[in-house]
């Protein structure tokens, strides 16, 4: 009885995260489109920056990655699981949109060594993942009203 309850009560919370995030994504675009309308419409007229053009990429990673997290909770849904492939991925996209905006010039080479080991460890695990025969799903307790 009470394990319906709680069911009922995650899967409550998790279309709310779905309306935050989708807002947040939103958001975050109406930002980029900002950054690229001022851009353009001030001198000098339709050039951008290098500094804005990284900020601009990593706002747009933002976004992706927003979009993979959202397609991510909207799975746990549908179908009352996560696909680990799916997580490594998003994590993978995050570590890339780092290594973007990270300055070289500033940042300390141990860093740059752990990012590195840290994409080295999130490819392999994909690769495994990925070329393994079984399926790795981790499935949840859900409510079946969607």
């Amino acid at each position: 009885m009470l394990i319906k309850y709680i069911n009922r009560f995650q899967t409550f919370i998790i279309k709310i995260i779905m309306v935050m995030m989708s807002f947040v994504i939103l958001s975050a675009m109406l930002e980029i489109t900002w950054i690229l309308v001022t851009d353009i419409l001030t001198p000098p007229y339709l050039l951008i920056g290098v500094d804005q053009i990284l900020d601009i990429f990593a706002l747009f990673f933002l976004v992706i990655i927003g979009i993979e997290l959202l397609e991510t909770v909207k799975m746990i849904i549908i179908e009352s699981s996560m696909n680990v492939d799916v997580i490594i991925l998003v994590g993978i996209t995050a570590i890339v949109r780092k290594i973007l905006i990270v300055d070289l010039k500033n940042t300390d080479p141990l860093f740059l060594v752990g990012m590195g080991v840290l994409i080295i460890a999130l490819a392999g695990t994909y690769y495994l993942v990925v070329n393994s025969e079984k399926e790795f799903k981790c499935k949840l307790d859900m409510d079946d009203e969607h």
